[in-house]
């Protein structure tokens, strides 16, 4: 789990500096329910509403091979497909009628099902809510309407070469069949049915494979409990049997990829290995380094050597990506002009080269530190945002007592630590770089970094 970084700004000299943060985040109460179910409670008097998300233990990874899609289809009919006791039209009128809202979404490591209420509305669209989360109706016309949306998307998918080189260069990175780099075809989209849509809801979507985070104005512990128990009581809890995902065959030596289009900017992305979500040593000062190096905001080094000093780069910008089950992935992002990207490129394989031979500067690390501590506040803007963020970290296997010590962490970050993770992780010489642009503005041949495979958009 990442936190944003704010850019941080010398005081005066001679206005005092302020005294450490000393944050502590409210706890809120852990609950698991008879059939396995954990509940995150915290109660929230401000408004007269009340807020929940289910965070399912699934996500894409979890695809068939044959069947890639299948888990972003059973989301998007749980919010569209109606419910055992609920027409989807009934449902679309009952919830625009009381200003309610059921959601649902899925991503590569997790899934969601959340629900607003006002508090007067409150057991109705709980009601409701829970029929959609254990009774999923998968209405036929509903579901080809969804495949069509997809196939759309999918046909339109290269629109947006910046989201395309994204895309590409992690399908590429972590190889085109493994679980983290696959991405959606028409061919599979076509071939799943609604069966295959209830087989995978019966899989994962079970009382013991879920963490729900509940906030608001809902009464007290006990009479919240005993309505989660009234819809949820029966749903039985039942094996869990999710793949194993292969750890990718990583190749460790720099590849660039190349997709000729014509389009204004040259989109570049560089992607080396990055770190598990449970490596915490590593992660503070590593992502330390990362905020010194890209973060997005005005401070960082790309921003101001390729972006502010050299004008090469629209957008610049680095990112360190976590997985679960093994290592994800850091990469450095810009958009460019075709005429001078190879000194954007350059610019950035000499600044995550510089992390990685050269210590910070005691202020780039203080002014990193005290940005990152200093935001840290602004994570828990609502009660429903601290359960929300402890079901997050119980999904992801975190430690419990991540977000109590999270400042510590950060805190104790060292020049040395932060360099000795940079030393061991940023790797310039062997990332993987995709670029798609018109070749024929490129100030010098892509060749020039290296060997170059050339891709034809599809």
């Amino acid at each position: 789990m990442a936190f944003s970084a704010s850019a941080s700004r010398a005081l005066p000299l001679n206005v005092p500096q302020p005294a450490p943060l000393d944050f502590k985040p409210p706890l809120g109460e852990r609950v698991e329910l008879p059939n396995g179910m954990i509940v995150y409670l915290l109660e929230d008097p401000s408004l007269p509403a009340v807020r929940i998300n289910a965070v399912v233990r699934t996500g894409t990874i979890n695809d068939p091979a044959d069947k890639v899609g299948l888990g972003a289809l059973t989301a998007g009919m749980l919010e569209d497909g109606g419910s055992a006791s609920y027409k989807p039209e009934e449902i679309d009128k009952t919830l625009e009628y009381l200003g309610a809202t059921i959601n649902s979404s899925i991503d590569l490591e997790d899934a969601s099902v959340s629900m607003f209420a006002l508090e007067k509305d409150f057991d109705k669209v709980l009601d409701i809510y829970a029929d959609v989360l254990m009774n999923p109706a998968f209405d036929a016309e509903k579901f080809n309407i969804l495949k069509k949306m997809e196939l759309e998307m999918i046909r339109r998918r290269n629109d947006d070469p910046g989201k395309s080189v994204t895309r590409e260069a992690l399908r590429y990175y972590y190889g085109k069949d493994h679980p983290y780099g696959r991405r959606n075809e028409a061919a599979t989209i076509e071939g799943i049915t609604i069966n295959d849509l209830k087989v995978h809801h019966s899989a994962y979507y079970i009382p013991n494979n879920i963490i729900m985070a509940v906030s608001g104005r809902f009464g007290s512990k006990e009479e919240l409990l005993t309505k989660l128990n009234q819809r949820f009581g029966k749903w039985e809890k039942r094996e869990i049997k999710a793949p194993q995902v292969p750890p990718p065959a990583l190749a460790g030596t720099r590849r660039i990829y190349f997709i000729e289009k014509d389009v204004p900017q040259a989109f570049v992305m560089l992607v080396w290995k990055g770190v598990k979500r449970s490596d915490q040593e590593l992660f503070f000062p590593l992502n330390t380094t990362n905020d010194v190096l890209g973060a997005p905001g005005l401070s960082s080094r790309l921003w101001d050597t390729v972006r502010a000093r050299k004008g090469l780069a629209y957008t610049v910008y680095s990112y360190i990506s976590r997985k679960n089950a093994h290592p994800g992935h850091m990469f450095a992002y810009c958009g460019t002009k075709p005429e001078t990207y190879s000194q954007a490129m350059e610019e950035i394989l000499r600044q995550i080269k510089r992390v990685k031979t050269e210590p910070l500067s005691e202020k780039e690390l203080s002014d990193a530190k005290d940005s990152r501590i200093n935001s840290f506040v602004f994570t828990f803007k609502t009660p429903f945002d601290v359960v929300n963020q402890r079901a997050s970290l119980e999904h992801y296997g975190l430690p419990k007592d991540y977000l109590e010590t999270y400042v510590s962490n950060v805190s104790k970050v060292t020049r040395d630590s932060a360099f000795s993770a940079a030393s061991a992780m940023f790797d310039p010489d062997n990332a993987l770089i995709f670029v798609i642009g018109n070749s024929k503005k490129f100030d010098k041949p892509l060749s020039e970094f290296g060997p170059v495979t050339e891709l034809k958009e599809d």
